[in-house]
């Protein structure tokens, strides 16, 4: 019978769900496939592979493998609070300062109806919880949507040089 998924570490170039047990996470055989077009055309690249979406995930490479990656819903989360997509400095600097205050910052930003502010509260925490990911370390964002353009604004407000692919 076919193996229909892997676990991490793992090569990029398998057409099958990557799972990891911590944190519990699935990235998509469709996303992993991705991230091997990306390897593909830069060899020997380590760093870490950003992929916004619905849920985005970032993904950790290594010698050509996937060695850990963690996925949020922050896309999902502001869709659902009808946010818009555009830049908000000062939203982004807030939570990616005080991530633990945001459920008062997106409140505050649904009340003041700054539904951009909404997106960058959540990217903002993101971020903060994906730092251990992207500090210090080669950053590739994968994607040409509105979304993926938010999140390039939000790495370059953090003074990272990010590759766009």
């Amino acid at each position: 019978m076919p193996q229909l998924s892997d676990t991490t570490p793992a090569p990029a170039n398998q057409q099958r769900d990557l799972h990891q047990a911590s944190p519990a996470g699935v990235l998509p055989a469709a996303d992993r496939m991705r991230i091997a077009a990306f390897l593909a055309t830069h060899p020997n690249w380590d760093g870490v592979i950003c992929m916004p979406g619905d849920a985005t995930h970032w993904a950790q490479i290594s010698a050509d493998e996937i060695v850990s990656f963690q996925s949020f819903l922050s896309a999902r989360l502001a869709n659902a609070m009808d946010a818009e997509t555009g830049f908000d400095q000062t939203a982004l600097s807030d939570s990616l300062s005080r991530p633990d205050r945001i459920a008062a910052h997106l409140r505050s930003a649904e009340v003041a109806q700054q539904p951009k502010a909404i997106l960058c509260h959540l990217i903002g925490a993101e971020l903060a919880a994906a730092k251990p990911y992207w500090l210090g370390q080669n950053i590739a964002l994968l994607g040409a949507s509105p979304l993926a353009d938010v999140y390039a604004q939000a790495l370059a407000a953090q003074g990272l040089p990010v590759e766009r692919a």
